[in-house]
């Protein structure tokens, strides 16, 4: 199907022709300057702009309302123009967007003191990185990286190339948003002279389809972790384990590994951060990263491991949410145990540690031969029968299509001996879901731990829930914020009722 043509503006030059005069000029100039002209309103075809950065700011002051561009303005011969002027008028280097802890999806059981404190960290670290970006971007030639051989020829594309600076201020701010918790990448001369220089190659006639993707902040990105792992003779490989040793192991290379863990980081983990995060981490364990090259051979790390006191401590994928990447379990372990590794189990606040965080992707990868799905996929789907019999509760369906389950707890025990537990939560799914489709519970109803990592999560009573004919054990909050519904579902009856006094 052909796109509509929104851009371009028809003009006539026609002229009433009066036939009756038989000495008009129908001579073929005369007709040829009387055809229509053709005039761009808007954007230009991307080979018609002087350089490849001119169609990129083009593309940028098209998309970002906040500039306030006349779409006129974005044609190949005005594009200069608009963007000196958008620099005279100081609205480029605005404010960056800051994290803001409603907006972010946390874990349920993460108190909210530590979200606050993540938070602050996170946005003084952008504070820092984005001033050093602009910094560099207003006053190139001043910089305190002189001694870069490639600093000379950077300054000079840099210095007086608005549209480039866009360009770059814009790659930087693309992965800041108030609802996640990425730090802005570091400053790098090498790898950004490297890739101004790639994107400077493409023809004028690919520049439509090889500026969509890779962006030029993946290819910055890129090139720093590739100039890094040349260094480290591993460039050549399609995956590698890089093992960044700690500030106790390497007191004379502290500054160095910790830049390499800034550098190897993913967008999404607090290493990234450079303003303690990345130090932290290296403080008294050596930190393991996992990268594969993905799309369009591009590195991406896809594990994180932190250590403290020689063994494991945490395990991270991309989405840091402390859920090991359920299709690199097996490679997790092959490594551990290959490099005769230990992990310490246990959990704490901020979740698992990485014994626990492997039994639970283990259990996530688990497929039940009956249901013919694994749990993840169950959890996906929002599959609350499947899930119960994952979490190994015993659960049939009603004959109004609800589900009768024997007993709740807000915990998942993997072995009989009950020496291992996991709350619910950490398995990545929401209890108010879980119970939404429950109608009777044949036995115990349990929403309060001494533990409070064991508490449930519910925000809600279940609304569909009508009887309970174990016992209920609540703490004075939850009965507080539940009495209605906890004295419909045991029919007013309070002796089956046992309230924990809040801490």
């Amino acid at each position: 199907m052909l796109s509509p043509i929104n851009n371009v503006l028809f003009i006539s030059k026609y002229r009433p022709i009066d036939t009756q005069n038989k000495n008009i000029n129908t001579s073929k100039s005369v007709l040829m300057q009387n055809v229509d002209t053709v005039s761009f309103t808007g954007k230009s075809s991307p080979s018609m702009y002087s350089s490849v950065f001119e169609y990129l700011a083009s593309e940028i002051l098209g998309r970002n309302q906040k500039y306030q561009v006349n779409g006129s303005m974005l044609s190949a011969s005005k594009i200069s123009e608009a963007v000196k002027n958008i620099f005279e008028e100081n609205n480029v280097y605005t404010q960056f967007k800051s994290t803001i802890v409603s907006k972010i999806k946390w874990k349920s059981y993460i108190p909210q003191e530590i979200r606050e404190g993540s938070v602050l960290k996170i946005n003084e670290a952008r504070s820092e990185r984005f001033a050093k970006w602009q910094s560099f971007l207003e006053n190139p030639e001043i910089q305190e990286h002189s001694e870069n051989l490639y600093n000379k020829e950077l300054i000079a594309k840099i210095k007086k190339n608005e549209s480039l600076k866009l360009v770059i201020w814009d790659a930087i701010n693309s992965e800041i948003k108030e609802n996640n918790r990425h730090i802005p990448v570091p400053f790098n001369e090498v790898a950004l002279l490297e890739t101004i220089k790639g994107f400077e190659k493409i023809s004028p006639k690919d520049r439509a389809v090889r500026c969509a993707s890779p962006s030029f902040i993946e290819i910055y990105t890129h090139r720093l972790r590739d100039n890094l792992l040349m260094k480290m003779g591993l460039s050549n490989n399609d995956s590698v384990w890089i093992k960044i040793p700690s500030i106790k192991h390497e007191p004379h290379n502290k500054d160095q590994n910790i830049s390499k863990l800034e550098i190897l980081s993913c967008k999404n983990w607090c290493t990234r951060s450079s303003v303690d995060k990345a130090k932290d981490a290296l403080l008294d364990g050596d930190f393991y990263i996992y990268l594969e090259r993905g799309k369009s051979k591009l590195w991406e790390p896809l594990v994180g491991m932190a250590s403290s006191n020689g063994k494991i401590d945490q395990i991270q994928g991309v989405e840091n949410n402390n859920i090991i990447p359920l299709h690199l379990v097996e490679k997790i372990k092959t490594f551990i145990h290959k490099n005769k590794i230990r992990c310490h189990q246990g959990l704490v606040d901020e979740g698992p540690k990485a014994g626990f965080a492997i039994k639970i992707s283990e259990k996530l990868n688990e497929v039940n031969p009956i249901i013919n799905k694994s749990f993840s996929k169950s959890i996906k789907e929002n599959d609350t029968f499947a899930m119960f019999k994952f979490l190994d509760v015993g659960v049939k369906y009603t004959p109004e299509g609800l589900l009768s389950i024997e007993n709740y707890k807000p915990s998942y025990t993997f072995n009989s001996k009950g020496e291992i537990s996991i709350p619910y939560s950490m398995f990545g799914f929401s209890e108010d879901d879980l119970l939404k489709n429950v109608k009777e519970i044949s036995g115990n109803l349990i929403l309060h731990s001494k533990n409070d990592i064991y508490t449930s999560r519910i925000s809600k009573f279940p609304e569909k829930l009508e009887s309970v004919k174990g016992r209920i054990v609540c703490s004075e909050s939850q009965f507080e914020k539940f009495k209605e519904d906890i004295l419909r579902v045991k029919n007013g009856e309070m002796s089956g009722v046992i309230i924990h006094r809040n801490k």
